[in-house]
Parts: structure tokens; sequence; C-alpha cells
């Protein structure tokens, strides 16, 4: 297949000089991007379809860098309390969710993602099956972190032994086999975070890792309570543990990162350790706010997640984008961060947290199909002439118009290309919800 996507006002590169181009076409074929430039040097490459951009800016997709698609199923259920009380209810509400309801609560997420312009999502859940198929079925492009645990609290006395670490990574990595040629879809490790995920879990985590290149996300630093049982159990912050275990390299992507101190911030910096920053779900449950400006400042690549739906409520990429620069500039009194670098984090910071930089996350040949054309006549751009800045802090998903992911278009004129998919989706959550709510604890 053969798409040309002609004369569009404003196409945002992303590229390494984060290039603007205007009145430029792209040419893609099958699933990668071969050409940008004027349409009448693309007009004789045989497209089989052209899309009409005029009046339409064309960006890279977004980045999603850490989720719980299996969330959306526990949506607006768990309100109004705090990360451990919530962390209890939430395993006790999962009991009870079978995989055909994380089937059909992963589509809705990934729906709920693509409207509003994602086209990645890096996603953790222990059972992965049916949230990969749920991705297949959408036509999402997904990096499934499988959810790993090995301990369980036995009340204040401590933690045992409910998984043998060895065994449970080992699983993946072997199933992590089966996805190494696909295009969409790649399984990694996802070892929960301490202390579900003890220190020798992440430890063979991060050599299997770096053995079958594969990537590593956990959760660090999230609340204080994670900080103290660190330092109780071990003596060292979590940070200063995954360092002692070898588990920090470019390899790993620790999500939150709220409690970080300056020393976790260099040591996270020279080991090349990825930050997917969530700050609504972080603000929600009242864990604070992660120091992302000094992550950032000390050079530490840093990118953006919604985390699941039941701490965040909303997929909305651009929500978070907003939010991160103003938090950071609240709590700093200064106006720093830019809409530059802000976009850049659901974007190009994204594809290098993933280590497929040039692949994903920016606009140039050689990059996945990864496209989202947002309308310039929105109400919310304007005056569109300051694109950037507004659709940041103004614009976002409501004016996203059409959205492609690997070449192929899943949203026309912000419909699903598929409305049947949609209504059946809707039909099969509304049973399922309906068995897990009678669990809710």
């Amino acid at each position: 297949m053969k798409i040309l996507i002609k004369d569009a006002d404003l196409v945002v590169t992303q590229n390494s000089r984060r290039e603007i181009l205007r009145g430029a076409s792209i040419f893609i074929e099958n699933d990668i991007i071969k050409a940008i430039g004027d349409y009448k040097d693309l007009e004789g490459l045989g497209a089989n379809t052209e899309v009409d951009a005029r009046g339409l800016a064309v960006i890279p997709g977004l980045i999603n860098l850490h989720t719980h698609s299996t969330q959306t199923a526990t949506r607006g259920l768990l309100e109004d309390i705090p990360l451990m009380a919530w962390l209890y209810r939430i395993d006790k509400i999962y009991e009870s969710i079978d995989e055909e309801a994380i089937g059909v609560a992963s589509k809705l997420s990934f729906l709920e993602g693509l409207f509003c312009g994602t086209t990645t999502f890096v996603d953790m859940e222990l059972s992965y099956r049916p949230v990969i198929s749920a991705a297949r079925e959408v036509g999402v492009r997904l990096f499934e972190a499988a959810a790993l645990v090995d301990t369980q609290e036995t009340g204040p006395s401590g933690f045992e032994r409910i998984n043998d670490p060895d065994e449970i990574v080992k699983k993946v990595v072997r199933d992590a086999v089966e996805f190494k040629e696909d295009p969409l879809v790649k399984l990694g490790l996802g070892p929960v975070g301490i202390p579900s995920s003890s220190p020798e879990l992440l430890r063979i985590a991060a050599i299997e890792a770096r053995r079958n290149g594969l990537f590593v996300q956990t959760h660090s630093s999230e609340s204080q309570v994670n900080e103290k049982i660190a330092r109780k159990l071990y003596g060292l912050s979590e940070t200063l543990l995954l360092e002692k275990m070898g588990v920090l390299g470019p390899w790993l992507i620790i999500v939150h990162g709220v409690n970080l101190t300056r020393t976790d911030i260099d040591t996270l910096a020279k080991h090349g350790v990825s930050v997917a920053h969530c700050p609504t779900s972080n603000a929600k449950l009242g864990n604070g706010v992660a120091p992302a400006w000094h992550l950032i400042s000390r050079g530490v690549n840093l990118g953006l997640g919604t985390d699941g739906a039941s701490s965040n409520n909303s997929l909305d990429l651009f929500q978070e984008i907003k939010t991160f620069i103003l938090m950071q500039r609240a709590i700093l009194k200064e106006t720093v961060l830019s809409a530059q670098q802000a976009f850049d984090a659901a974007t190009i910071n994204g594809a290098r947290a993933l280590r497929i930089t040039g692949k994903i996350g920016s606009i140039q040949p050689g990059a996945y199909a990864d496209l989202v054309l947002v309308d310039l006549r929105s109400l919310y751009l304007q005056p569109s002439t300051m694109f950037l800045e507004n659709l940041v802090f103004s614009g976002g998903c409501k004016s996203v118009k059409h959205v492609f992911v690997n070449g192929k278009l899943l949203v026309k004129d912000g419909l699903f290309i598929d409305p049947t998919l949609i209504d059946k989706i809707i039909t099969d959550f509304e049973g399922a919800f309906e068995r897990i709510q009678k669990n809710v604890v």
C-alpha cells in the first residue's frame, strides 16, 4: 500500500533539528515513511491513496510510556484513597477480572488513547496475552511489560516468596521470542517494584534483558512508603538498591520517581536510565510531584505516561503534557519547561526510552508511519500561527482529526475506521463491568 499525505500546512518532524515544514507532503509505502517533500516531487511515486492535508498539521504519534490497560475496568471505583490502600483494593479487584474482561478493557484503553493521538503504548499487566490480542485488534503499537511479582506481604513482620524469580522471568523471555519480528508488538519484563518484586527478581530481569535485548520497566520511588520499605529492609534508597543489584542501565524505564534525591538523580543519569513521569496519577493518589525538571537538567531522559485509568482517570496524553509543565512551574515558581520540551517528552523521549529513536516519535524517512493529523481550524488552536504552544496548552485531543498507525488509517474525521467494533466493545465491556463491580470491596 502506498499513501501520499498531500500538502500539509505544517509537518512537525521532531527530528534532531526540530524542523517544522510548511506545505509539505509525506509518502508512505506499507508501514514506512519513504520521503517528505513537495507534492510535485512525490506525486509520481505511484500512491494508491492520497489524503488531502490542506488545513492540517501532521505530528508524530504520541508515546504513552506507562499505563495499565486493564484498569479501564476499574475507572471511578476507587476514589479519594491513598496509594497503599488503593493498591490493596485494586489487587483484590484484579483477582476477579477474567481474561475476557482484560481483553475488552484493554481495547477501550487503546481506543481512548488513539482518539487523542497516542499510537504507542507501554503497558504493564500480569495477563499479557489478552492485552496483546486487544492491541492487535485495535491496531495500535504495543510494548507490553509483563508484570512480575515474587513476594507478598505477610503483615508487619515481613514478606514471603510466592514465585520463583528465575522461573517467571525465563517464561517471559521465552514468550518474547514470539514477537521478535513483530512490527507492532514487543514483550518486555515488568518487575512491579519493591516490595512486590524482590531485589533478586529485579537483578535476574536486568541480566535477561541485557542478554536478550529486552526492555525492563519497574515502579520506583512512587511514594514515601516505598522508599521507607527499601531503606528499612535493605538500608538503601530504591534507586541505590537497584544500582547495587546491577539493574540500572539504558534498558530500564523506571516509573514515577517522585521521591528521588539528588544522589538518586545523578545515579540514574550515570547509568542512562529513562523515567516515565505520570504527573496526574501521582497527584491524584497524593504521592507528590516528581522532580522532573531536575531530572531533565541532570541529563535523564524523561517521557510521559498516563498510568492506568483507575488512578488518572483519563488516558489523554495531551493532558499529561500540559499537567507536566504546569506542575513543574508551580513547584519551582519559575516558568521552566517550554512547549517544545514537553512535546519532546511525549514523542522522541519515549522513542529513546524504548531504544528505537528514528523509528517512532518523529517524522522522517525510515520511521514507521505513526502519524496524527490535527485540524488547524480547530477553535482550540486559534491563533494557529502559535501551533505548538496552543497544541500543548489548549488544543490537544480536541483537535485530532486523523490517526495513522504503521501506515494504516485507524481514525478518520475523529471516528474509528470500524464503528461496529466500538459498539461491540462497549456492549462486551458493560457485561464485564457488571461482573467486576460485584467484587469491589
